[in-house]
């Protein structure tokens, strides 16, 4: 009796052992932050496609295929709800801090290190991509160590001195003579910097470190959305693929790819640009897999979110029961373009005819909608009832006079958006079965899929304080 328990306890020890020694270590480590993706907008993507389809069901994307799913809550250190900043700082550092710090302790007295910075001690290649600027929180969250996400100036700057290897986003929030002096400091710690898509292409191995600023980076220092880019324009998938083909090597690399417009979209309760550029952020993930394919044994891909805005819902009390998303087909672009087009065609007839003639005569912008959206087209399954067309002329009305920032019964209806438009927005959502609690984050756990060596680890329902720890187990 004694020998056997002698000869399980030797069996057990030699187990834990081995396991100990081969603790799969990820060589190559994707990490990607979907801003403000919940699981029901993964799951409105998903439907989006079966619906397009005319099939019942969904049609999963491929981060849903994931072999370990998981769940993490998101507060930060002083709010319930968390901002990216905080968000990111705890997915990278392990750390709670407040609402707007990165990657610092709450009292801002001391900095906290990322799991991007320790894989660089290991001899990692790091890069980051994003499709907002390179200075927002997310990405600014692998590098920068800040008491407020908004010192863009100080956070370029640690980017400048970060030794990381790959830089690809938007353009920075500076001012264009501060802007120059922090390219100048990029160059003169041995960054390329490149602002063309031509000599982005031309990229090879070698070359060394490499900060791209996206030719078309807008006004808002962003990417167009999937849904309003030229169909020419260098993609989040197109910029991993270059990543990969940098800073592959025996030294291996992490790499972060934010989608951030997923955030922006749903803050403006704009169903159709969140799930174009959810799917923008899974044709990245599929690039990732396709090089996973290559290194199954040591490449760990990740996917989760910093937090969930807007609150989104399958199913509303005045929706269609389908959930019929091919509705939103009809939308030509996002809303933030629309309300562009929508506000110069406005501001040309006022000019043209008197704002009392414009604000009494809502026709031109009803056609305008129809055009747009279809709403208002029967045809299109989009046709509107008597309520809902002075709902939208209310808000029509409300659009022409100065907004009451501190009345919450009309920021509940509009926002900070266009009244009008919002009005539009909504009414869509809801006709296709979509519904918003609110036009900012809210504190729903987000979801949780990985890929790979130490997959595993991510499974199960924890504090995204959790991610960064489990990541510091399975690097190389």
């Amino acid at each position: 009796m004694f020998k056997k328990m002698t000869k399980n306890i030797a069996l057990i020890l030699l187990l834990l052992f081995l396991s100990a020694c081969g603790q799969p270590r990820a060589k190559y480590v994707f990490v990607f932050i979907g801003d403000g993706m919940g699981i029901i907008h993964m799951n409105a993507a998903e439907r989006y496609l079966a619906s397009m389809e005319d099939k019942g069901g969904i049609v999963p994307l491929a981060m849903n295929q994931a072999p370990v799913h998981g769940m993490i809550t998101t507060y930060s250190a002083n709010r319930y709800i968390t901002d990216s900043a905080a968000g990111i700082t705890a997915l990278l550092s392990g750390k709670k801090t407040t609402n707007g710090t990165l990657n610092m302790d709450p009292e801002h007295r001391y900095p906290l290190k990322t799991v991007a910075e320790t894989a660089k001690d290991r001899g990692m290649k790091v890069g980051v991509i994003t499709n907002v600027g390179i200075d927002h929180a997310t990405p600014a969250g692998i590098y920068a160590h800040q008491p407020k996400r908004s010192n863009y100036i100080e956070i370029a700057k640690q980017l400048a001195y970060s030794n990381f290897d790959f830089f690809a986003g938007a353009d920075f929030q500076a001012e264009a003579a501060e802007r120059d002096s922090i390219i100048t400091l990029v160059k003169q710690n041995g960054i390329i910097y490149i602002n063309n898509a031509t000599a982005f292409q031309y990229l090879e191995p070698g070359a060394g470190k490499v900060l791209f600023i996206h030719p078309d980076s807008n006004h808002e220092k962003a990417l167009p959305y999937s849904m309003d880019r030229n169909e020419h324009s260098i993609t989040l998938s197109e910029m991993l693929m270059k990543a990969i083909l940098m800073l592959e090597g025996p030294e291996g690399f992490f790499i972060l790819i934010e989608g951030g417009k997923i955030d922006w979209a749903c803050h403006g309760n704009d169903a159709a640009a969140s799930i174009h550029e959810t799917l923008a952020l899974d044709e990245a993930v599929k690039t990732a897999l396709a090089f996973y394919e290559k290194y199954p044994q040591n490449t760990l891909i990740l996917i989760t979110a910093d937090h969930e805005t807007g609150g989104m819902s399958m199913g509303t009390n005045y929706g269609d029961n389908r959930v019929d998303l091919s509705k939103l087909q009809w939308q030509k672009g996002s809303f933030t373009e629309l309300i562009r087009e929508f506000e110069d065609i406005r501001d040309y007839l006022i000019e043209k005819n008197g704002i009392d003639s414009v604000m009494q005569n809502p026709g031109w912008a009803f056609e305008f909608v129809v055009e747009q959206t279809g709403l208002g087209d029967p045809e299109k399954g989009l046709g509107m009832n008597e309520y809902e067309k002075q709902h939208l002329v209310a808000a029509y009305e409300q659009s022409f006079t100065e907004r009451n920032w501190s009345d919450p019964y009309e920021y509940m209806l509009y926002g900070s958006y266009n009244p009008f438009m919002m009005a539009v927005s909504r009414t869509l959502s809801r006709k296709a079965g979509i519904g918003w609690t609110t036009y900012s984050h809210t504190g729903a756990p987000v979801p949780v899929r990985a890929f790979g060596t130490g997959a595993e680890q991510f499974g199960n329902y924890y504090d995204n304080t959790g991610i960064a720890e489990r990541l510091l187990k399975v690097l190389q």
